[in-house]
């Protein structure tokens, strides 16, 4: 709720500025002003997103240990059977034998299925953040060629602090170079929404690809207990 409140604000000042901007009346000072506004908001945004970020990747992997724990702990509850190896009876003990082989064999299935669903999840969840991360890079070469511009500009007006001003509203106006920069804000809040969206998504799928996998151990399990005991019956003949 936070988040979609804090991008609401920053949407507001973009807006706003592009109402500004396209005012005819608009003078050189209160397009520079604008464009400062820029500069702060995009910094602001990326030491939100990045405490954000943060947060989310820890309570994704919490989340992710809370749901792993509580399948494998199903898993273990279904798969140990206790038999105790009888030596007087050969038979008995082949059969035992090879019943804790296949529970081995269950059991590491199961264990790579999990492994499986947890890198998807984590899969998921990185792509989109992949992007998140993108968008911050050509947000900063933005703020680097806006201060080369603005240096460049002082530099062949020097002391001339509003021909300097006006030189950089020109390299701004031309070819929608401004636009850029909202356009590449407003991706990246979007980015973040979409990253929020995929975490709980990926998590979502995640439980449903454990809960599959389980299903298959029960069922393996149920399997195993009948060989076993069709193991019994072939000795006992």
């Amino acid at each position: 709720m936070w988040l979609k409140w804090y991008y609401f604000v920053v949407s507001l000042i973009l807006l706003s500025s592009v109402t500004c901007e396209s005012t005819e009346t608009s003078d050189t000072a209160t397009l520079l002003k604008t464009y400062r506004s820029y500069i702060i908001a995009s910094h602001d945004l990326d030491k939100s997103d990045r405490s954000i970020l943060k947060n989310w990747t820890t309570d994704f992997q919490i989340q992710l240990v809370n749901i792993t724990t509580h399948y494998r702990l199903e898993m273990t509850r279904h798969k140990e059977h206790n038999f105790i190896t009888i030596k007087t009876n050969s038979k008995w003990s082949d059969c035992i034998d090879f019943h804790h082989i296949e529970i081995y064999n269950s059991e590491k299935l199961y264990f790579n299925g999990e492994s499986k669903c947890l890198q998807t999840a984590n899969a998921e969840a990185s792509r989109k953040k992949h992007s998140v991360y993108q968008l911050e890079k050509e947000i900063r070469k933005w703020r680097k060629s806006y201060r080369y511009l603005s240096s460049q500009c002082n530099m062949n007006n020097p002391g001339d602090e509003e021909a300097a001003g006006e030189c950089l509203v020109e390299y701004m106006q031309k070819d929608n170079y401004y636009m850029t920069f909202q356009r590449l804000i407003l991706l990246k809040m979007e980015s973040m929404s979409d990253l929020y969206a995929q975490i709980l998504k990926s998590l979502s799928n995640c439980e449903e690809c454990l809960k599959s996998n389980l299903s298959v151990c029960l069922s393996n399990a149920r399997n195993i207990m009948d060989t076993l005991n069709h193991c019994y019956r072939r000795k006992d003949l």
